[in-house]
């Protein structure tokens, strides 16, 4: 019987997940008894990719004691996880015996582990199909909509089986070269590794065999945003000027996303007010970068949507601000704004145990009494969607459009016989057991006293309800409620509604727009209030949910002046926000022909300002994308190193492999091709190249496509891949170079006591790792904030970030410094000193570069 099968006489929906348990044994008993099999057995598969929760308990710890150079083998595995009390969760000592005895050959590891992984795509695949199947079913949105989420989860698990590994130059120029093609056509003797600067190799007679390198500087210079601007979190809100590493953003893509590094405060920038077309505006300094599409890459992408029945869509560039203000409209006739920058998805945040239901609360804030659980509406739709919920609606008075709302009754007192004549009664009181006064008194001759009854919540004693008087006067009433979150006499939407999951904040849009919201004649959606911190809430719940808004403020009679102030908030969507039927069917019949361009924001204006403290974050996300201002706009977040690469692998043909844990391997080649041929970068970014641009670009095309620099841009990359990647290299390709871009965005994957630890045995490894493959290791780290509190701005050893440990373990310590950062008008505008502050084999020293930023590249100016 194949994998997967069903047993004989067992239904389709009886069948077993995709899992070869053969496989899974002769790998982990490869591992056990070949430290060869354990370097092959990492680049292929995961601890996930195990089918047996024991097997991946056993993958773990043969992965953790090889990482930190201890034996593996039966014995020491057996002894770890003895020491960690999961021995009996795999079987005890005999199974690991068991796993040994299971491999023909260790040689053979390799070939299991595709196998294994090969049946974890197929369980993933499984579980897509699930999921797709529950999307087909439910059928909620859109036809197209429900294709794209389709099309969406199965790329995701082609991504996971070949998007992690390294390439070679030549099979990544050609999609850079169409990168760059589609931008365009829319508007001595050494005995060591040479770096390229004639200076630095004499100093240190060029990098050598087993030694690590670390080259620091100041994180991300020249990307940031001002102080006072607010930063979504999954829990409410920050500022760009409070955030730290550590704490948690939301991403472009609506899911939470680490804050892996960030900038000191910096100053006397040139900055400019970027404003949008919904009215948001955000400060941001001139080399702050921004993912947008152009027109020619919009209109690109329409003709091809002609061509073909798929709907690709624009592929959005990275861009500064300085670049978007340069070419804020098109070169043509008309001037149209030509950036727009994609609205960020709905934020993907769990559920939360909210206190009220948040249909009832959205209705409530658009038409109930700000006094108390009352509702007006002429719909009786509403009352029977609050009643579905499970609440208890009642007519208060006359009025049939005053409705108020409670929850619903406990059980009240059932009849029972009297204890002392038998004749069955109702009890006023719980704790009563006699039917009237002339039983009671022989009462306490025939049984014990009924206990008296207690609060359900707190467990207090209460008469005649289910619930004690504190309790229903701080939760036991939907009033009661409404006054604990706050909203009673003030209304506007709580923090934590704000942050529930998308169901739960769909169904407060739904309750809110059910009551008080109107479809345009257009097809637009509007929602129109008189309070100001009603209608701020309401717009945070659109960008929340995916939707850009606009808001417009007209004068409407009211009893004060503060009400006679109306706060319309319009949008457009094709999805379904209404509950309410006849809306609902309004909302459908007159539709939005715009909704094509509802999907992003067009940048109307980027005027230069007074500069502001401006800073910068880094996210741990592969799109480098978090989102900023009340609007939720996406926004984006080392090449010294690439030039040392550079020279080693296009200059002299030696082997090298750059690990970038922070940019694109399309990035990193279009910075290569600028350097070499001397073509600005940001004339490639902007679609600006000129003939003699492109014939430069041939020119050395083939020559860098050649060149033996191997790629590597996985994501969330740990140590371990690291140092796999790097043995096969050495055995395949004879590797003479290892740059990793940078130390501080390593994972370990597994806890530490702190960061610094964390970093610190990166800083090991990646020593360990120069001496066992005799090959230069380049690390890049960031310097703390040291330098910025010092008159010379000039950086020391001691500002190594995060670490001490890196200090230690360094052969050879280079801090990057540029003078005109931090001085304007410095006579030394366009050089960078390289000072060498620790050299173990030699001197130390200062060396000078021409840094030419238009190219991306550090230039040496010793003469030739």
């Amino acid at each position: 019987m194949s994998v997967g099968e069903p047993p004989p006489g067992e239904g389709g929906f009886e069948r077993a997940l995709p899992s070869d348990i053969m496989a899974e044994q002769c790998v982990l008993g490869g591992m056990l008894l070949s430290k060869e099999a354990i370097t092959q057995v990492v680049e292929i598969v995961r601890s996930a990719d195990f089918h047996r929760p024991a097997h991946q308990t056993v993958y773990d710890t043969v992965v953790d004691l090889f990482s930190r150079g201890e034996p593996v083998d039966a014995v020491s595995v057996n002894a770890e996880l003895t020491k960690r009390g999961e021995i009996t969760r795999i079987g005890g000592a005999p199974y690991l015996h068991t796993l040994t005895e299971a491999v023909p050959t260790a040689a053979n590891a390799g070939y299991y582990a595709r196998i294994v992984a090969d049946r974890a795509v197929l369980r993933r695949l499984v579980e897509v199909g699930t999921r797709i199947a529950q999307i087909g079913y439910a059928g909620d949105g859109e036809v197209d909509d429900l294709v794209d989420r389709a099309q969406a989860e199965v790329y995701r698990v082609a991504e996971k089986r070949t998007g992690e590994d390294y390439l070679p130059l030549s099979e990544i120029m050609p999609g850079a070269l169409d990168e760059i093609e589609a931008i365009s056509a829319h508007d001595g003797s050494m005995t060591g590794v040479p770096t390229g600067f004639t200076d630095f190799d004499a100093l240190s007679n060029g990098l050598h065999p087993g030694q690590m390198v670390i080259i620091a500087a100041r994180p991300a210079v020249g990307k940031a945003l001002a102080l006072d601007t607010p930063l979504p979190t999954p829990g409410g809100w920050t500022t760009m000027g409070e955030v730290r590493t550590g704490d948690t953003l939301l991403s472009a893509d609506g899911t939470p996303t680490r804050v892996v590094a960030s900038t000191a405060v910096m100053a006397d920038r040139d900055c400019f007010e970027v404003t949008f077309d919904d009215g948001s505006t955000i400060v941001a300094d001139g080399e702050h970068q921004w993912r947008t599409d152009t027109r020619a890459s919009r209109r690109a992408a329409q003709e091809v949507r002609a061509r073909r029945s798929d709907r690709p869509r624009a592929v959005a560039e990275v861009r500064t601000t300085r670049q978007i203000a340069e070419t804020l409209r098109c070169a043509t006739a008309d001037r149209r704004l030509n950036h727009s920058v994609r609205n960020a998805a709905p934020l993907d945040l769990p559920e939360q145990d909210l206190p009220l239901s948040p249909y009832l609360l959205g209705a409530w804030l658009g038409d109930g009494h700000s006094a108390g659980a009352r509702i007006t509406t002429a719909d009786p739709e509403i009352v029977m969607y609050l009643e579905a919920e499970g609440f208890v609606v009642r007519p208060v008075g006359n009025a049939t459009i005053s409705y108020g709302v409670c929850f619903p009754a406990g059980s009240g007192p059932v009849e029972r016989p009297c204890v002392v004549c038998g004749r069955s009664f109702v009890p006023k009181l719980p704790h009563v057991r006699t039917c009237g006064q002339s039983c009671g008194g022989k009462a306490r001759f025939v049984s014990a006293p009924v206990a008296h009854a207690t609060c359900v919540d707190c467990g207090k004693r209460c008469f005649g309800q289910s619930r004690c008087r504190e309790c229903i006067t701080d939760h036991g009433t939907v009033t009661a409620v409404l006054r604990k979150i706050g909203v009673l006499g003030d209304k506007h939407i709580p923090e934590e509604y704000l942050r529930g999951s998308l169901r739960q904040r769909r169904a407060l849009l739904a309750g809110l727009l059910d009551t008080d919201g109107t479809v345009t004649r257009t097809g637009a959606v509007q929602f129109a209030v008189t309070s100001k911190a009603l209608a701020e809430g309401f717009r945070e719940l659109v960008h929340s949910l995916g939707y850009r808004c606009g808001t417009s403020l007209k004068r409407v009679n009211g009893r004060s002046e503060a009400s006679s102030t109306c706060y319309v908030v319009t949008f457009s969507t094709p999805d379904e926000v209404f509950r309410l039927e006849r809306k609902k069917s309004a909302h459908k019949e007159r539709g939005d022909r715009n909704y094509p361009r509802v999907g992003a924001r067009f940048i109307t204006d980027v005027r230069p300002v007074r500069s502001v403290p401006v800073r910068c974050v880094q996210v741990d996300h592969p799109d480098h994308l978090y989102l900023a201002g009340r609007s939720m706009i996406p926004t984006h977040n080392s090449t010294l190193a690439l030039d040392f690469a550079r020279a080693a692998s296009i200059k002299h043909q030696l082997t090298s492999v750059f690990f970038s844990l922070e940019m694109g391997r399309n990035e990193i080649v279009m910075r290569l091709l600028s350097a070499e041929a001397r073509v600005p970068l940001h004339t490639m970014r902007s679609g600006l190249m000129t003939d003699d641009d492109w014939t430069r670009l041939a020119r050395r095309m083939g020559e860098v496509a050649s060149a033996p620099l191997f790629i590597d841009d996985s994501p969330n990359m740990s140590m371990m891949e690291i140092r796999a990647k790097c043995r096969r290299l050495k055995q395949q390709h004879d590797l003479k170079l290892v740059v990793v871009d940078y130390l501080q965005l390593m994972s370990s994957g597994s806890r530490v006591e702190s960061r610094q630890q964390e970093v610190s045995e990166f800083s090991r490894s990646l020593k360990l790792l120069a001496k066992e493959l005799e090959v230069p290791v380049i690390a890049l780290s960031q310097l703390n904030r040291g330098p910025e509190q010092r008159t010379d701005k000039k950086p020391q050893v001691s500002d190594l970030r995060e670490s001490g440990s890196i200090e230690q373990d360094a052969d050879m310590v280079i801090l990057l410094y540029r003078e005109d950062v931090h001085e304007k008008e410095s006579p030394r505008a366009g050089e960078a000193d390289l000072i060498v502050a620790k050299h173990r084999n030699g001197p130390t020293a200062t060396v000078t570069v021409a840094f030419q930023g238009h190219y991306s590249r550090f230039v040496d100016m010793a003469p030739g």
